[in-house]
């Protein structure tokens, strides 16, 4: 495989690295990632160049000896992979494959890719013009579900009126019959929603349709804990947006999913949202017509969400954004939903864009679900003011939480007075 020339320099057969390396061993044995077999090749949830995805995605795509990453430009051979995640140059890297064990990778088994399906994208569209035009009003399973993720009646009949979601028959059985009915089983069939060899369309077990922009992909989503290594949802189409159109439009957020835009107008946002399907699902594109406006960046409070963060925001800046921030999850809460469920319903994303008047405020009083139930961004408009805090009594009290509290108050620039109850 290497031979010595002149000096002691080592050539590298590259050919023969990737035919002894197995791609997809690579991706197991040293990213440590689960394969997933889907039509026509393996998808894993971790790139050699970007990272890891956000939960429930896989990004990456490996067959015929390459992987291309679909959040990144990431693409390759084994030996690529390995440059990339290693850091190496393609020869040193191509030198600590072949030192790996050459047994075991012998033994090992590459998993196997479903056969390919070939999606009729006209199909898919039409099954979810079919799905929408018959939507009925939320199911009182539905309600209940999403009241358990703090989200009220009110924001999920809308999220239904404005074509976001459509609720379908929580039993498989009768969504499955209802799919029938409403598409017919062969245009099911053509958009990939249903395997041919599959007893029913895995959409039966997911009755929540997330829909995006335009009705050009949807977004199946189980209704109800997931077991073990089951998926929770499920995306069918390209990669395409949800958005919500809100008081102002002036003032845009994005957030990691469908739920966490739902969520976030439960915690009271005037912004518009765009619902990103995954934090490193998104086009450049998409940002064009938001010069001069005001971004907050939503993500999850991983690994995959602060990276997705500092790659957004340059390319929303220089799409012409005014001003770019990313929102800050409190330390116990993975994302927006989570934070609404922890903190119940007096969360609030932004104090002052949930009061009914924009205009400023020289007094105010900011009342919190305690001292300690805050985060920094809640104070971005207070430059100049004075801020009255009403405290609870002194059983729940909180002054080390309170000192912090006055502290970032004060730095924003504003005056503040505490009220203690008697």
């Amino acid at each position: 495989m290497t031979t010595n020339r002149g000096r002691g320099a080592r050539s590298v057969d590259f050919s023969e690295v990737r035919e002894r390396v197995p791609l997809e061993w690579f991706f197991e044995a040293v990213l440590g990632a689960t394969p997933k077999a889907m039509s026509g090749t393996i998808r894993f949830p971790v790139c050699p160049q970007c990272g890891p995805s956000s939960k429930h995605s896989v990004k990456v795509s490996c067959k015929d000896g390459k992987w291309k990453c679909h959040a990144c430009p990431g693409k390759g051979d084994v030996v690529e992979a390995a440059a990339k995640h290693w850091g190496l140059s393609l020869k040193d890297a191509a030198l600590r494959l072949v030192n790996a064990d050459q047994e075991v990778m012998q033994s090992y088994e590459p998993p196997k890719a479903r056969p390919a399906l070939e999606r009729d994208d006209s199909a898919l569209h039409e099954v979810i013009a079919k799905l929408l035009a018959v939507s009925q009003p939320p199911t009182n399973a539905a309600l209940a579900y999403f009241k358990g993720r703090g989200i009220g009646e009110a924001i999920v009949k809308e999220a239904v009126k404005r074509g976001l979601l459509v609720v379908l028959p929580h039993d498989p059985e009768l969504c499955k019959k209802y799919l029938v009915d409403v598409a017919g089983r062969d245009a099911l069939i053509a958009s990939t929603l249903w395997r041919e060899d599959a007893k029913a369309p895995a959409a039966a077990f997911r009755p929540l349709m997330f829909v995006s922009k335009e009705g050009k992909a949807a977004e199946f989503r189980i209704m109800r804990l997931t077991e073990p290594g089951e998926h929770k949802s499920l995306r069918y189409g390209g990669i395409h947006p949800w958005a919500w159109v809100n008081e102002s439009q002036d003032r845009i957020m994005l957030t990691e999913g469908c739920l966490d835009l739902l969520a976030s107008l439960a915690m009271g946002t005037k912004r518009s949202i765009i619902g990103l399907p995954g934090c490193e699902n998104w086009r450049d594109d998409w940002f064009a017509k938001l010069k001069g406006r005001d971004v907050l960046t939503a993500f999850d409070a991983d690994e995959a969400g602060l990276a997705a963060t500092q790659k957004i925001t340059p390319v929303l800046q220089k799409a012409g954004a005014s001003k770019v921030d990313a929102y800050e999850l409190p330390k116990d809460a993975k994302d927006i939903n989570e934070q609404l469920i922890l903190q119940g319903p007096h969360c609030k994303l932004d104090f002052f864009e949930t009061q009914e008047s924009t205009e400023p405020y020289r007094d105010a009083t900011l009342s919190l679900p305690g001292c300690d139930q805050w985060i920094s961004l809640q104070f971005g408009t207070l430059k100049g003011r004075h801020v009255k805090l009403t405290l609870g009594g002194p059983k729940t009290r909180n002054d080390a939480a309170l000192e912090r509290l006055v502290s970032t108050l004060k730095s924003g620039k504003a005056t503040v007075s505490v009220a203690n109850p008697r």
